[in-house]
């Protein structure tokens, strides 16, 4: 009786412990985003994409990966050849042309990148 006591408190405090340190790992991931507060937006026209779920995912999975993009935005509509992809940024930290190149890199080259406009982004909150 006292081994499964002892061997439940151990476990618990196995437990308390990695809870403690998820937690600290998700508040520097909350730190790093905020230094990165989104400035600008650009959006472009984007040839190449087939679907929503495959082709969206992998541009915003490519574009999350640079530095100071926060947010992608992908306005995908079936009857039309060119979708729309907005992307939030930090001008300090990124810029528009290697956002369109990154987009033009992803899956080989799939995409191209027509018509573009960016702008400065004014956060409501």
């Amino acid at each position: 009786m006292k081994f499964i006591i002892l061997l439940t408190l151990l476990i618990g405090t196995a437990c308390n412990e990695g809870a403690t340190k998820n937690a600290s790992v998700q508040k520097n991931i909350e730190v790093t985003s905020e230094n990165a507060v989104s400035d600008y937006q650009c959006v472009a026209k984007v040839n190449g994409l087939v679907c929503k779920m495959g082709c969206g995912g992998a541009i915003r999975k490519g574009l999350k990966e640079l530095n100071g993009v926060n947010r992608v935005v992908i306005d995908f509509d079936e009857s039309r050849e060119e979708q729309i992809v907005t992307v939030f940024y930090n001008s300090k930290k990124q810029n528009e042309k290697n956002i369109y190149a990154e987009v033009e890199k992803v899956n080989n080259g799939q995409f191209t990148v027509g018509d573009t406009k960016s702008e400065p982004f004014q956060n409501p909150s």
